[in-house]
């Protein structure tokens, strides 16, 4: 995953302008402004310095000093910057979010946390909310708590849909932790599409797609490479299994079904309908295969997903629903009720905490008035944090 510069916020460092309170000093901060916004750290800092000979009450202009340092790889002067910042104005969610950038930088994972979690309540602006968010996927995939990092990136585009670094960072661990490379494809491309190409990592990411997109291809034709395909005879097939499916002969149309899969491997009706009825005769390790091939076929149909999920639950094939809907989550990650079963499937294998996190993740794509609401959140809460 990148680890991207999170924290630039040239809006900070006009702010700054305003609110200096003697002449001498406002001058040197506008300098400083000046030489930041064209990447010239050391003047920056040098102006932002004298600044502070003369203003000492503002927790911006140490903000800004803090960011200059940061910028130009200065850690332990940026971090006294910052706390110089938050001692002035306690709760400064800037601040504290760089200061849980250069932890996670450190490798200090538990502080980079502890630091981002509290920059995440202070913060105001939905940008900001996001950049804080992403920076805590990135921290929590360091902790191999890859689901919590989903969930963070996820939420960050809620807060901000256009905030590229989500995306390129959601690909990035759907490609290496989840094993996803289509839904990393497609993340890598709106990242592409989001950013200008003087972007540092927009050339990274275009490769990115680049090879993904030849992979995927190669094994498709792989796939296909002497499937033989009857596309007639499976219609015919396939027209039976439904009318015996409306009798309710559901052995028939099981059978009609699997013939018509055998004619033609990509008929989606098929394996759809052939879930079905397994499922109508409790056959559910059969259904949920079927329901699997269905999806395969029809990546983008949500009920396959979802139907094999849950009877792989009931199961109790834990691992195998996750999986199946991990994928399901990773197409559409604002289904409520992918977060609702996720939930429920971390809850019976003792993953507590990444119950709690996709309950919490429900909860937020639920309509506020929604009867069920009430109770769902008090047996989230009951839950463990971590």
């Amino acid at each position: 995953m990148s680890r991207t510069n999170t924290f630039l916020g040239l809006a900070a460092l006009l702010a700054l302008v305003c609110g200096c309170g003697y002449q001498s000093g406002q001058s040197a901060a506008q300098e400083g402004a000046a030489a930041f916004k064209e990447n010239n750290f050391p003047k920056a800092i040098a102006f932002f310095t004298r600044a502070t000979k003369r203003i000492t009450d503002s927790p911006e202009l140490y903000y800004n000093l803090g960011l200059a340092h940061f910028r130009e790889g200065n850690m332990e002067p940026a971090q006294a910057a910052f706390n110089a910042a938050l001692e002035l104005q306690p709760g400064h969610g800037e601040s504290l979010a760089c200061l849980g950038q250069i932890a996670y930088l450190q490798n200090d994972l538990p502080k980079a946390q502890s630091c981002l979690e509290q920059a995440l309540a202070a913060v105001a602006s939905d940008e900001s909310k996001a950049r804080v968010l992403t920076a805590l996927a990135l921290t929590e995939s360091g902790r191999e708590r890859h689901d919590i990092a989903r969930l963070h990136l996820l939420r960050a585009m809620q807060a901000d849909r256009r905030y590229a670094p989500a995306y390129y960072n959601l690909a990035s661990l759907y490609r290496d932790k989840f094993n996803l490379r289509e839904e990393a494809l497609d993340n890598f491309e709106i990242y592409v599409r989001l950013v200008d190409k003087k972007d540092p990592h927009y050339e990274k990411a275009v490769n990115n797609a680049k090879r993904l997109r030849l992979n995927l291809e190669r094994t498709r034709a792989e796939e296909l490479d002497g499937v033989r395909r009857d596309p007639a005879t499976a219609a015919k097939l396939l027209q039976e299994g439904m009318k015996q499916q409306i009798a309710k002969q559901y052995g028939k149309a099981a059978k009609a079904y699997r013939d018509a899969l055998a004619a033609d491997p990509y008929t989606f009706s098929a394996a759809f309908g052939l879930a079905i009825t397994c499922k109508a005769l409790g056959q559910k390790a059969e259904a949920v295969e079927a329901f699997k091939r269905a999806a395969e076929i029809s990546p983008t149909h949500q009920d396959s997903y979802f139907q094999a999920a849950e009877l792989a639950l009931q199961l109790k094939h834990m691992a195998e629903a996750a999986k199946i809907l991990d994928r399901a989550i990773a197409r559409s990650p604002f289904n409520p009720a992918n977060a609702e079963l996720m939930a429920r499937i971390r809850f019976a294998e003792t993953r507590l905490p990444e119950a709690r996190a996709y309950g919490e993740f429900y909860l937020s794509l639920l309509a506020p008035d929604d009867k069920n609401r009430a109770p769902y959140e008090k047996w989230v809460k009951s839950l463990p944090v971590k």
